[in-house]
């Protein structure tokens, strides 16, 4: 049995030995096969790299060898990499490693394949190389010219100055603070590229705001460095190029006034129903945006009054009605004598007391009243405006005291009855009850004064008048500034009881004596819809509506008394079409304008949806009259421009002759988006074109004229990678003033940090005067005179600066005469002039990239066209303005930086001693201005505010009263006042001596001994 086992166990093993014997021997022959197949497969990839790709990769060699060459060549250190150069190579180098890696296939037939992989592999340039490699090229060239940076136009540049003008980045902003001598490092600029790098002069584009900018730079750099350059504005350049691709040639349009003003827009509007009937609306309803008394963001009363869009208080601009009530009685006396006669004090007195002023008016008027009519140039010129150019002629007294009331004495809020009312809603009442024909009196005095009286009467309302009576009808209407709740929030919690309480008692004594209250409230204007609610409540009560007609409402706004909300709306229209078109805006834009609106509250919405209806036909008029007439304006220059380049190849822009290496830019701070899209636009068409953009963010002050303070600190993020450096010592002012300037504008925390520093030391850089409107022309000659004591033999240049127009024409006194040519103001002394005075004035905005020995800034108070200007941009201006500054009057602030730093010495300012500047008393560090005579605060117990000395006008009994007054009449006594024995000046409380007190001229830096002692009583 065994035996049998055995042998077929055997069989099996011989049989699998058998089968694996031939399964060897098959698999022996397929594995010959295959490398055979393999070999000949070899042999043929062989032959086709031999044939086809050897070549190929001995061309990648000399290529990647020539990158190394390249990568070896960086180290040199004989340029700057600039992030072009640096894409560049990483892109080259990189499609290299991609080319070798299609050879991987064939690297058993490369020898040396991991050669040249390893030898791109130590080629990437990183970005810590660049870094490192551009510092030691900086060092490097700083070093070889150094005795060339030590004479740029006869100066030596410092070391931040030499550095900005070395580093070569794609995109280079240079932030330089004011009177760091930033044009000094644009010519060395200029001058390093063409004689250093021998950058040809036709290859360097240099880009100014200005023509006379660009003159002063022109000449510069072709007189002292004898360069051939020739700077240009934006204007200009755009010009050139269109010129280049047009046939037409066009007249420049000095102005969009010529197509858009009162007159064109009447009859291009009124022509159309949809648009009439958008205009009437618009000027009725909507000329001034929606400031309610109920806003969350008022603190207090306070604030509000601060802000709020309420009639300036008379107090507040009782000068500049007296002044131009005395040019309009001097242009009367001249023009109108003959006709009347005894044309005198007491005869304008007479007409002073048929108006409805304050009887501060009458008085002050009669103490300034000037008995030599002798009429300056300036007002002359009024006189020719108001009496000769409009062709008014007055004959009788109705005439004169229309005239009169009309133009200078009148309030602020003016509805069409030609009546003043106290705010912008109460205006909006007061319209639309006149364009329905509904007769009614403002403020008239309830039942003449005969009512019964609750037992719990409102005591502190002395004779009632509500807002409106309708006599027609014998009802009142009340408009209350509280919310949906009833509650005046924007009050402290007891002037808010109060403001309850009287609209409590208002109620209680209509319902007492039986008469007929209509209530209106501000939550209706922030809901907008307050005309809707007022219409429902005079329905219910049977109130007849009797619409103008549409001849009267043509006539009203041609002639009568919309005429002033015309004239609004066609400078806001101006203005919108200006800033339109600076931002490179086409007609398709407003519809997403018109979009925007819906998200807006419905007041607003309303307000810009009428607005968009009207600007559309203006703006199609307004580009149709331009293409008619053969003209283009400004903004087109630089649109047509853009337009033009981004059709053009790169070649056609070549062609041209556009071959800039480098563009230039000076005062990029005011720059606009229109202007960008210019440089783009060229950049975009020039290989390896260099921006550099010189500027400082702290001078930017032009927002209003289309400028975007974010291209300058986004810079990055519109250019692409840039190399940002600081210019930081001034060469203008002293340290102290750096001091106080920079931590000044520094406080809004959206300015670029600068640190600058100055060689210059003066203890006392700014020195504060108080003033009022009878002594300050007084003042300002003191200053100057002590100046030109001072410097003796020696000229003095002195610049008077102030934030607006009327603030320099109001210097024309017995001291000064002010001539005024377009908006350019020349100043001399009228008599008893100073030979070593070299006298000027300007505003603030016409003052900059300017300097002078000794500035006076002026009427740095707190008013509604001080310093700060408290004017807000109209709500429609913002689909066109860049994004304001998120901190309060944040171009304000740097605009009083350029002020303080005009100067080379000191800075001389001079302020209402009522009515302070809020930055007066941020620079003031013991907030003087805010304090009693006794040196401690003094606070509004009615609204928060602080309180100033003030004088009755009947009794000249002093007393203390609300700053906010008329708005705030809270008042408290007088006590005794300190007074120095020396100087007769007041004392303030010392800080650090108990019951001690020091002049207060210690504190003002004038330089006599005795006001430095302190004095205790």
């Amino acid at each position: 049995m065994f035996i049998i086992f055995s042998f077929i166990v055997f069989i099996f093993v011989i049989i699998f030995l058998f089968n694996n014997y031939q399964k060897q021997k098959k698999e022996a022959e397929e594995f010959k096969k295959t490398e055979e197949e393999k070999e000949n497969r070899r042999k043929e990839k062989l032959e086709w790299f031999e044939k086809n790709i050897k070549e190929k990769y001995e061309q990648l060699k000399i290529l990647i060898n020539l990158m190394k060459n390249k990568y070896i060549k960086f180290y040199s250190l004989d340029f700057y990499l600039n992030d072009f150069k640096v894409v560049k190579y990483n892109e080259e180098r990189n499609k290299l490693k991609e080319e070798l890696n299609n050879f991987y296939e064939y690297k058993e037939f490369i020898q040396d394949y991991d050669v040249y992989n390893d030898k791109l592999a130590s080629i990437i340039l990183l970005e810590k190389d660049v870094i490192e490699l551009n510092k030691k090229y900086v060092k490097k060239e700083l070093e070889i010219n150094k005795d060339f940076f030590s004479n740029i136009d006869g100066k030596s540049l410092d070391e931040q100055q030499r550095k900005s003008i070395v580093i070569d980045e794609d995109n280079n902003l240079i932030i330089a603070g004011a009177g760091s001598g930033k044009t000094l490092t644009i010519s060395g600029k200029v001058k390093y590229l063409v004689e250093r790098k021998k950058i040809k002069p036709d290859e360097i584009l240099l880009l100014t705001f200005t023509r006379a900018a660009a003159n002063e730079m022109t000449e510069r750099i072709k007189e002292k460095l004898k360069i051939n350059i020739e700077a240009s504005t934006f204007h200009s350049l755009g010009n050139k190029i269109s010129g280049n691709f047009e046939d037409d040639r066009y007249d420049v349009l000095p102005s969009p006034y010529k197509y858009i003003n009162e007159k064109s827009i009447i009859k291009l509007l009124l022509k159309n129903k949809e648009t009439s009937e958008a205009l009437i609306d618009y000027i009725t309803y909507y000329t001034k945006d929606n400031i309610t008394e109920i806003d969350d963001n008022f603190k207090n009363k306070s604030e509000y009054y601060d802000l709020v869009d309420k009639p300036i208080p008379l107090s507040e601009s009782l000068n500049e009605i007296l002044y131009n009530s005395l040019i309009n009685f001097k242009a009367l006396y001249i023009y109108e004598n003959k006709e009347i006669e005894n044309f005198n004090l007491d005869y304008c007195m007479n007409l002073l007391r048929s108006t409805e002023v304050n009887e501060k008016i009458r008085l002050k008027f009669k103490s300034l009243w000037l008995d030599n009519l002798e009429i300056t140039k300036f007002e002359e010129k009024i006189i020719k405006e108001y009496l000769i150019d409009k062709k008014i002629n007055l004959k009788d007294k109705k005439e004169i005291y229309t005239f009169l009331f009309h133009t200078t004495i009148n309030g602020y809020k003016k509805t069409f009855k030609k009546i003043s009312v106290k705010s912008e809603e109460e205006r909006i009442i007061a319209n639309f009850l006149y364009m329905n024909g509904i007769d009614f009196k403002y403020e008239y005095k309830y039942m003449n004064g005969n009512y019964k009286e609750t037992e719990d009467s409102y005591k502190t309302i002395r004779s009632y008048a509500p807002d409106f009576y309708l006599p027609e009808y014998d009802i009142y209407i009340e408009h209350f500034g509280v919310d949906e709740n009833m509650k005046a929030h924007q009050y402290s919690n007891i002037e808010n009881k109060k403001y309850e309480d009287s609209m409590e008692w208002k109620r209680k004594i209509h319902k007492l004596n039986n008469t007929k209250l209509i209530e209106t409230y501000s939550f209706y204007q922030q809901k907008g819809i307050l005309k809707e609610k007022l219409e429902e409540e005079l329905l219910k009560n049977r109130v007849v509506f009797q619409p103008i007609s549409s001849e009267e409402i043509n006539l009203m706004i041609e002639v009568g008394s919309g005429k002033e909300e015309i004239g609004a709306f066609s400078k806001l229209v101006v203005t919108f079409l200006t800033l339109f078109k600076s931002n490179n805006y086409k007609e398709q834009e407003l519809t997403k304008f018109i979009n925007k609106a819906y998200s807006y509250s419905p007041f607003t919405r309303d307000k810009h949806l009428l607005f968009f209806k009207m600007f559309k036909p203006i703006l199609e008029f307004y580009n149709n009259s331009l293409n008619k007439n053969k003209e283009i304006d400004f903004s087109d220059m630089i649109n047509k421009a853009i337009d033009h380049l981004n059709k053009k190849t790169k070649k056609e822009v070549f062609e041209l002759g556009l071959r800039y290496k480098y563009i230039i830019i000076d005062e990029f701070q005011d720059t606009s988006v229109a202007r960008f899209k210019l440089v783009k636009a060229i950049r975009d068409k020039i290989d390896d074109c260099k921006v550099l953009a010189v500027g400082d963010d702290w001078q930017s002050i032009y927002r209003f004229a289309g400028s975007d303070i974010s291209i300058f600190t986004e810079f990055e993020k519109y250019f692409g990678k840039t190399e940002i450096n600081f210019i930081e010592k001034t060469y203008r002012n002293s340290q102290e003033l750096v001091n106080i300037a920079q931590n000044f504008v520094m406080s809004n925390p959206n300015q670029i940090k600068k640190n600058l520093n100055s060689d210059k030391r003066l203890e006392i850089p700014i020195i504060y005067e108080k003033t009022n409107s009878d002594n300050k022309n007084f003042i300002i000659y003191n200053i100057i005179k002590s100046l030109s004591e001072e410097y003796g033999e020696k000229e003095c240049s002195v610049t008077i600066l102030a934030r607006i127009n009327s603030n320099l024409e109001k210097l024309n006194s017995e001291f000064f005469k002010v001539e005024n040519k377009d908006d350019k103001f020349k100043i001399s002394f009228k008599k008893n002039k100073l030979k070593n005075i070299n006298l000027d004035c300007k505003t603030v905005h016409t003052s900059k990239g300017l300097e002078a020995d000794e500035v006076i800034l002026i009427d740095v108070n707190d008013n509604i066209v001080g310093f700060p200007n408290k004017i807000l941009d109209d709500s429609v201006l913002f689909y066109v303005l860049s994004k304001s500054d998120s901190y309060l009057y944040g171009e304000e602030r740097r605009l009083f930086y350029v002020a303080l730093t005009r100067t080379r010495n000191r800075t001389f300012i001079l302020f209402d001693e009522n009515y302070p500047s809020i930055f007066i008393r941020e620079l003031f560090d013991n907030e003087e201005m805010t304090l009693d005579e006794y040196g401690e605060k003094r606070i509004c117990k009615a609204c928060g505010s602080h309180m100033i000395k003030r004088k009755n006008s009947i009794t000249n009994e002093e007393f203390y009263g609300c700053y906010h007054y008329p708005k705030c009449d809270y008042t408290e006594p007088l006590e005794n006042i300190n007074i120095c024995p020396i100087c007769g000046s007041k004392l303030l409380k010392s800080k650090f001596e108990e019951n001690s007190y020091y002049c207060n001229n210690y504190k003002r830096g004038i330089e006599k001994p005795h006001y430095k002692t302190v004095i205790k009583p």
